[in-house]
């Protein structure tokens, strides 16, 4: 094959790798339809996603993904050197180790596990999706990530509107081909929380949630060149009445922590015109949130139920069986299967704990936990790099996610959020790549003007 030809087949593949993580974003709130490849139990207490094999759309555009990314390194030397290099820039300085580490002891599971069956499909599972990250970060080097964020956004916009309009019908609006779930039975009948095309109005928080993060950083950037706003500030606003209408206390509480790093960060450094807006904005956008919350619960008897009765977590069901295996876990995919032999049909819905360190915990162990909290801590160690406005954006939002990690578990236990979850750490590692290079960790900080 001519080098021009060559050159041509290999560009090709390389836009077909960043349309594809574009896809996998895009449709990543979408829950379901699933296909079921394998049913394990049939014990119908526990909920199927925990007691079946099954991928979702999201998970089929990894596996395409991944496909097409071996076409390349076949075909392409010059970017399988790129791909190592990214490979050992990431595994050396930017934590990816511990990640690559938790796959390996997610594999040596299979010594004490159940059901290997579930173990090595979540293994093959975790390995798929930090190969997803690996492949995001290395595309962004050599690519802009702009449609990345953009088809982020263009979903949340869409998510956020479908919410709206659920939220108006106060009930779903029909959409049953497209993922939409009927409301749920212990819901109160009178305000309608919206899940959009989820399958869980926590569900599409979280994703929402991630969408804010990136529509602040492409507005960090237009700020920077002194370009228009305007639509950044219309499509962030759809974003939080998106977040607000699905009344969830976890994104919302995560949201505040996430953004708490910015606005000090920002406040501290800004003149006294762009103080204002800051302080001006954030007061704007609580009173618009308070607003559009009352108008969605309708009550003040809403509120209480809604915002100021307890958080269940669903503790003693997943602590029963941490208690069984504290040291090693039960093996990955494994918790609700031992929780059904434990806890057999006297619970009417058996759930797993609402609270990630503790699902690892139950599954992976004290080893499994600590390679976890050291991956996550790795990432997070960065917010002292206030010099690097968009790694500090970026990883905020890794901080909040981790802060929905403490109260649900979608995005360790459920499989298409889990996606998101490293879709997020792929970016992030695009982010912070320039460090393990030559950038000075004393480079001069930027004034916000």
């Amino acid at each position: 094959m001519p080098n021009s030809q060559r050159n041509r087949f290999a560009d090709l593949l390389g836009w077909g790798q960043f349309l594809i993580l574009g896809l996998i974003i895009f449709l990543s709130v979408i829950s379901r339809p699933r296909q079921m490849l394998l049913q394990i139990s049939s014990q119908q207490n526990i909920p199927l996603e925990f007691r079946m094999i099954s991928l979702s759309i999201p998970d089929i555009f990894v596996i395409l993904l991944l496909a097409l990314t071996l076409i390349r390194l076949i075909g392409v030397a010059d970017y399988r050197q790129q791909l190592f290099e990214t490979a050992n820039g990431v595994l050396t300085n930017l934590g990816g180790i511990w990640w690559v580490a938790l796959a390996l002891w997610t594999m040596m599971g299979l010594a004490w596990a159940q059901n290997g069956t579930m173990l090595r499909f979540s293994m093959v599972y975790l390995i798929a999706v930090l190969l997803m990250a690996l492949i995001l970060a290395d595309l962004i080097r050599e690519r802009q990530d702009r449609f990345l964020l953009w088809a982020l956004l263009i979903s949340a916009v869409i998510q956020s509107g479908l919410g709206v309009l659920q939220v108006l019908n106060n009930g779903p609006l029909g959409l049953w081909g497209l993922g939409e779930i009927e409301r749920f039975s212990y819901d109160p009948t009178d305000f309608y929380r919206a899940p959009g095309l989820a399958m869980h109005y926590n569900y599409l928080a979280g994703y929402l949630l991630v969408a804010l993060f990136a529509c602040i950083l492409l507005g960090w950037r237009r700020w920077q060149a002194k370009q228009p706003l305007r639509l950044l500030v219309l499509i962030a606003i759809i974003i939080t009445i998106g977040i607000v209408s699905t009344l969830s206390r976890s994104a919302l509480v995560a949201t505040a922590v996430g953004f708490s790093p910015l606005i000090f960060i920002f406040l501290r450094r800004a003149n006294r015109r762009t103080r204002r807006m800051i302080v001006g904005g954030g007061i704007v956008a609580v009173i618009g949130a308070v607003v559009w919350a009352l108008f969605t619960l309708g009550s003040i008897a809403n509120i209480q139920t809604r915002f100021f009765t307890g958080r269940e977590f669903f503790f003693d069901y997943s602590w029963a069986v941490i208690q069984q295996s504290p040291i090693l876990g039960v093996g990955a995919g494994n918790l609700m299967l031992e929780a059904g032999l434990m806890w057999g049909l006297n619970v009417e819905n058996l759930l797993p704990v609402h609270n990630v360190y503790l699902f690892i915990w139950a599954e992976q162990g004290l080893p499994g936990l600590a390679l976890f909290l050291l991956g996550c801590g790795t990432i997070l160690w960065r917010l002292r790099r206030t010099d690097q406005p968009e790694l500090l954006i970026w990883t905020c939002c890794f901080l909040a996610l981790c802060t929905i990690n403490l109260f649900d578990n979608y995005l360790w236990a459920v499989h298409p959020f889990r996606v998101v979850f490293f879709w997020v750490i792929g970016l992030w590692w695009a982010y912070a790549y320039p460090l393990t290079l030559t950038i000075p960790e004393t480079a001069p900080t930027p004034a916000v003007e």
